[in-house]
């Protein structure tokens, strides 16, 4: 038996694109929700 081969470097960046992907849209979520509520406070004051 081999030893096992390394993570490439092309592997770890697709687990990081994938993770990403997976991440982006509630964050995005998150900080336009905050923005709006912000906004909201600036308009109302």
């Amino acid at each position: 038996m081999r030893g096992e081969p390394k993570p490439d470097w092309k592997d770890f960046l697709a687990l990081v694109l994938a993770a990403y992907s997976l991440l982006l849209p509630p964050l995005l979520a998150v900080l336009g929700a905050l923005l709006l509520f912000t906004l909201l406070l600036g308009l109302l004051r």
